[in-house]
């Protein structure tokens, strides 16, 4: 296993996985990519729903997920892990697999937060599109 993708929400949550994702990586001297994947909110444009964009506000907000990524990163690389992140935007669950492709992830490492029945009736999951669509094994930690 040379390569670990690990999906973060930037919760609480993540630093859990990320230490689940840095115990694999230190016995298979495996490299990580921490991943974070922003949503395009839709714009409406009367009753029509325009292409989604990113506002302009949420640029501060954007800089802060990033400075947060950093920070994960550099907290794998002082444990003598390999590591890198990106912060991207698009279709979390689609997004999450497409780079777990194009990194060539062995395993995908998430968080799984307990919501009720309604959420997961309407919203769905992304750990379970993630599970259901995915080549590779995923690792799902489960929120307390």
């Amino acid at each position: 296993m040379e390569k670990i993708l690990v999906a973060v929400d930037l919760s609480d949550l993540a630093s859990v996985a990320l230490d689940y994702a840095a115990s694999v990586a230190k016995a298979f001297k495996s490299q990580i990519r921490v991943l974070h994947v922003v949503s395009p909110v839709p714009s409406y444009i009367g009753n029509e729903i325009a292409p989604p964009v990113i506002p302009a506000e949420n640029q501060e907000e954007i800089a802060r997920m990033s400075m947060d990524l950093a920070a994960m990163a550099e907290y794998l690389q002082q444990q003598g892990i390999e590591s890198h992140y990106e912060l991207v935007h698009g279709p979390v669950i689609e997004t999450i697999l497409e780079n777990a492709g194009s990194y060539n992830a062995d395993l995908i490492v998430m968080g799984a937060h307990s919501h009720g029945f309604l959420y997961r009736a309407f919203m769905g999951s992304v750990c379970s599109g993630v599970v259901k669509h995915s080549h590779v094994p995923v690792l799902i930690i489960p929120g307390k």
